[in-house]
């Protein structure tokens, strides 16, 4: 099963302004591409490699797309110095990298950001993406259900704490004494549940790096990239998940203070690193047993029995969300959907665990597959640990290719339709084709 995981920055880059416009000139589209290109080539020896490459801008209400270069099998068309074209309904769209025509792409949604610092820094983002096999890194995804639970929330706002308590001291040396502290937190978090410091860390290795490369080509000077950092943990404690949004945050933290130390220290880290350890060596953590009364004492000095109340609260609140949704995705009337080769864009921000064996709630999200486009903005889809099942709830109209529910839509392709089975829940199954009797004169009856 082939996926696309699409990252969308909508909220991680609420702070910046955009700039609107229904149409895309050609010569602001090539002065995007010129900025993205000096950048890279600039920071080269960031990873010992110029990182840039195809580039596709996608227009989200035309689906019409604009290139750098050529795509493999020549459905882009050049005209006025760029390559133009229009993304296949079945392609999904979001900030990410992709597979498409026979090319390997970064893939930018418009309009960007009218800063050129913020539309470089997404850009190379995800120039990093495509780069990241070859500069060895070969990732897994992993889950992080253990960021929604009161315990890893906690001590995750803990180091979120302590990590902008680093940004904001006005000595190096003090800075790395809240930072000691960010790593005592996150130790102890990982202590808390078992193999989260590999499931986290896979997530780092992934986002955190193409974060920290971003902000590093963005052009920011230290003191801009300092403030910047601050005002992302400063929205971070407003995201409503952790599980798949806290990579962003935490490594370019710790990148920013390694950078004033050692202006390589990136390629001292491969796919095989463990991040937790390698930052606490850098900044100078024992290795002695973290107990839970040094811990808390430790919390004091950022908030933590605030914290820890707030997180009483929602753990109440989230409780029944997560009731009211395995009610409606395993005990209510539903559509099952066996996934094939699935590509999908959604929100990092806002995704919901269930258990471990029941899968995720996705508020939105678009996903594509052999049998066609599911397109979910409100309501939520449920997909399955394994990645091989998504769920929604109940069909109410069924006109033609076109299925309707409760804030979803599906675009059914043919050979595909959808049946309802004894138990009263509905599939889309393939078409089976039934061969007509023989003739009779053919017959040997």
């Amino acid at each position: 099963m082939k996926m696309l995981t699409g990252i969308l920055f909508t909220g991680l880059f609420s702070m910046i302004m955009t700039v609107q416009a229904s149409h895309y000139p050609a010569d602001s589209l090539l002065l995007y591409f010129r900025q993205v290109e000096e950048a890279t080539f600039l920071h080269q020896g960031l990873w010992d490699k110029d990182i840039y490459g195809p580039i596709l801008l996608v227009d989200t209400a035309t689906r019409e797309v604009y290139a750098n270069l050529p795509d493999a099998r020549g459905v882009l068309k050049f005209d006025k110095g760029i390559y133009k074209g229009i993304l296949p309904k079945e392609v999904t769209f979001s900030n990410t990298d992709i597979q498409w025509s026979g090319t390997h792409w970064a893939m930018i949604t418009l309009p960007l950001s009218a800063n050129e610092h913020d539309r470089v820094d997404l850009i190379t983002h995800e120039l990093f993406h495509v780069a990241q096999p070859s500069l060895g890194f070969q990732i897994r995804r992993e889950e992080n259900n253990h960021l929604d639970i009161r315990e890893g929330r906690i001590y995750l706002r803990l180091e979120m704490a302590a990590l902008e308590a680093a940004l904001k001291a006005r000595r190096f040396n003090r800075a790395e004494e809240h930072l000691r502290n960010a790593l005592i937190f996150r130790k102890y978090r990982q202590m808390l549940y078992r193999g989260s410091e590999t499931t986290e860390n896979s997530l780092e290795l992934l986002e955190g790096l193409a974060t920290y490369t971003g902000q590093i080509m963005s052009g920011r000077n230290k003191w801009q990239w300092r403030e910047y950092l601050i005002r992302r943990i400063e929205q971070f404690e407003k995201v409503p998940s952790f599980v798949r949004s806290f990579a962003y945050e935490t490594v370019p933290v710790y990148g920013f203070f390694l950078y004033q130390k050692d202006n390589h220290w990136n390629k001292k880290v491969d796919g095989e690193t463990q991040l937790t350890e390698f930052f606490s060596e850098a900044f100078g953590v024992d290795r002695r047993i973290l107990l839970q009364s040094y811990v808390k004492q430790v919390a004091e000095d950022y908030r933590g029995r605030t914290i820890a109340d707030e997180e009483s609260k929602r753990e109440v609140s989230n409780n029944l969300l997560l009731d009211m949704y395995r009610e409606k995705f395993f005990e209510e009337p539903r559509l099952e959907i066996r996934l094939e080769e699935m590509n999908m864009s959604f929100n990092p921000q806002n995704l919901i665990p269930l258990d471990e064996d029941e899968g995720t709630v996705y508020p939105t999200i678009t996903l594509s597959d052999n049998w066609g486009v599911l397109t979910v903005e409100k309501g939520g889809a449920l997909l399955r640990n394994d990645w091989r099942w998504v769920i929604v709830s109940e069909p109410l109209e069924i006109t033609g290719k076109r299925i309707v529910g409760e804030g979803w839509v599906i675009e059914l392709n043919e050979g595909y339709e959808v049946n309802r089975n004894s138990q009263g829940d509905y599939q889309i199954l393939k078409k089976t084709t039934v061969k007509p009797p023989p003739d009779k004169e053919d017959s040997f009856y």
